[in-house]
């Protein structure tokens, strides 16, 4: 008995890891990671750009000009040119620019993390259904060979003259009906293998289900869920572009300064200019307050779908906690129905073969052990995509919320 439970535990143990390492496989070789990263290192230098609002503008710049008159020359002159641009005041706008950018990296990281879980849970589903479909062909090919067995016997029997020949043609074509049933399972293995391939997965480790119905996700209250984090950075962002926006209603002063020296050759001419430029906007048909109020309408629609995710998501959570218990129980119910079944069937064809139960009482229990058989098998695949889901939804990878106790 300690050698059964101590192999189960080994087995599961090693379903587990082999699990994580199919999932880690799946985000290596995803492209939709990838462009996500290089968007946030784009934001990034974006950001970088923006926190240097207080920063002169410097250019260095080289001028040669001839004036000929009928093939002669006139006049020429060249210089050497230093400009320096330096936007002092535009009614605080540079300032929200640069909060809107800082936002904008947030929501990207957030992006990077939500992108993650968004594979880690197509992976891990048809990892399961992989699980599923497989154990699904299985019992309709354990199907089979009742339905041979069973028209096997109905053969001897009518042979003995104790069955009428309607029974053998029964028998035939539930067996035939069965084989079709077995080529469809068989397709959607092949199906579900295509799915799996067209991720640049080649095949996966996990031929076990690597989770037992008496686990829990851990570290659920504690963490923030990551898109509600997400929508509220947008509509953060959407707010400071709103206010950039209003920041040119107030003037702008700006300072430039001109520095030349020529002829390039001797260098000998100085000229330095100083521009002190203070912008006062009257009216300008419109447009500014058009920005103003098309940039308030997008922070509005944000803000209205920060708090729509927020509420929906926190009531999905509480959702999911009941429908992993519910999964649970199910499991559980189904492990002793099969067991249940299989003895009852053990039974029936033990009085079929007798001659005490008839081919139609037979068939019923086939059906009845094939449905207690899927049964176990989908309450499987439910449990486990209950798991995954709810630690997708609170930001958690897999391997930090389904660790076995």
């Amino acid at each position: 008995m300690i050698a059964l439970l101590l192999n189960f535990v080994i087995s599961t143990q090693a379903a587990t890891t082999s699990f994580f390492s199919d999932l880690d496989n799946f985000k290596n070789k995803n492209l939709s990671i990838q462009t996500e990263k290089q968007n946030l290192e784009a934001i990034s230098d974006f950001l970088s750009s923006k926190q240097l609002f207080w920063t002169p503008k410097l250019s260095i710049s080289g001028n040669k000009t001839q004036t000929r008159t009928n093939a002669d020359l006139t006049s020429e002159s060249d210089y050497l040119e230093a400009d320096l641009t330096w936007n002092l005041f535009r009614g605080g706008s540079d300032w929200n620019s640069m909060q809107d950018a800082s936002a904008q990296k947030k929501v990207q990281e957030l992006q990077v993390l939500n992108e993650s879980i968004r594979v880690d849970v197509k992976a891990a589903d048809l990892i399961f259904k992989s699980l599923y479909l497989s154990e699904s062909y299985r019992i309709q090919e354990q199907l089979l060979k009742l339905k041979e067995e069973s028209l096997k016997i109905v053969s001897d029997r009518f042979r003995q003259g104790k069955l009428p020949l309607q029974e053998i043609t029964k028998s035939e074509v539930d067996l035939s009906q069965q084989k079709n049933k077995l080529r469809t399972a068989r397709l959607d293995v092949i199906e579900n293998k295509s799915q799996i391939n067209s991720l640049f997965v080649s095949d996966i480790q996990t031929k076990n289900w690597p989770f037992s119905e008496k686990l829990s996700p851990k570290h659920l209250a504690s963490e923030k869920i990551p898109l509600i984090e997400q929508k509220y950075w947008q509509s953060y962002s959407r707010e400071e572009n709103w206010k950039s926006a209003r920041g040119f209603h107030w003037p702008s002063l700006e300072l430039t300064v001109q520095y030349q020296k020529s002829p390039i050759k001797e260098l000998t001419n100085n000229q330095l200019v100083g521009v002190l430029t203070l912008s006062l906007p009257i009216w300008n048909q419109y447009e500014t307050s058009a920005k103003i109020s098309s940039a308030y309408a997008q922070y509005i629609s944000a803000l209205n779908d920060f708090k729509d995710t927020e509420q929906s998501l926190k009531q999905k959570t509480i959702f999911l906690k009941e429908k992993i218990e519910t999964a649970r129980l199910n499991l559980a119910e189904a492990k002793k129905n099969l067991e249940a079944s299989r003895k009852l069937y053990q039974d029936i064809l033990k009085g079929f073969r007798l001659g005490r139960i008839s081919t139609n009482d037979l068939f019923l229990d086939q059906n009845r052990l094939l449905d207690s058989e899927n049964a176990l098998a989908f309450s499987q695949l439910t449990f486990h995509q209950s798991l995954i889901e709810t630690c997708a939804l609170t930001g958690l990878r897999p391997a930090d919320c389904l660790q076995p106790n």
